[in-house]
């Protein structure tokens, strides 16, 4: 608790001596205007629109990429298959591909929903198959002097080894689908907070910008927050281990 005091505090003087002034608000103006906001109803229309794109395009990518990357690991010839798709298209850009996406599927919800959730999918795709390749082949082999077949070890021994790393991915796949959101937003939308923060730049009402990138930083550490949740909810046995650690 003392060092976020003390980093709070350093961010409030270092805001206020060093970088305000000019065009830049000082930091009572905008959390004033942050919470002014909040009664604005185009704003919260704003906040909406990009809270459902991002949920959409996100949870759709990262269910996808993550079976996906389940069944490489577990097979073979679907590895041999799709790796080189994979290897091909993920060093790519994603916000590259948003204006074929809008002159395929319009300027409308579906090309900037489409560019989010391949954002999400790809990092989905590798996390997922890199954590089932790092499962010890003892347990496997114990699995199948037991009897048990494919589909047994998939989901009873595989699944639950490598379901805190595969979680934890979640972050990574968050984190870059609320970064294309934004710019998605910026370059072919008229609503939400990535078109807010554009416009409100360009007419240079920083206070409300600002408030705007406060509530990306509060998508992003609900991200965050969720993810961990989510691990510790399904994962218990890895918390416990944590705990033994310590």
């Amino acid at each position: 608790m003392k060092h976020i005091v003390i980093t709070v505090a350093a961010v409030i003087l270092v805001w206020e001596l060093v970088l305000r002034g000019g065009y830049i608000p000082g930091l009572w103006d905008i959390f004033t205007t942050f919470f002014e906001l909040l009664v604005y109803p185009d704003f919260l229309y704003n906040l909406w629109t990009s809270c459902w794109r991002l949920g959409t395009g996100w949870f759709i990518g990262m269910l996808a990429g993550t079976a996906i990357g389940v069944v490489m690991g577990t097979n073979i010839h679907a590895r041999k298959l799709i790796m080189p798709l994979v290897s091909g298209l993920f060093p790519i850009p994603k916000i590259a591909l948003l204006p074929l996406f809008i002159v395929v599927l319009g300027i409308g919800e579906t090309s900037k929903i489409t560019t989010i959730l391949i954002g999400a999918f790809f990092p989905s795709i590798i996390t997922a198959y890199s954590s089932v390749l790092r499962t010890p082949i003892q347990y496997i082999e114990a699995g199948q002097v037991f009897g048990g077949n494919r589909w047994f070890i998939i989901r009873h021994i595989i699944l639950p080894y490598n379901l805190p790393s595969i979680i934890q991915g979640f972050r990574t796949s968050g984190s870059l689908a609320l970064t294309l959101l934004v710019a998605a937003e910026m370059l072919g939308s008229k609503h939400g907070l990535g078109y807010w923060i554009f416009m409100t730049g360009g007419a240079m009402d920083f206070a409300e910008m600002f408030a705007g990138i406060i509530w990306l930083s509060i998508i992003g550490l609900s991200i965050n927050w969720g993810v961990e949740y989510l691990r510790r909810t399904l994962c218990y046995w890895s918390t416990l281990s944590e705990g033994n650690d310590r």
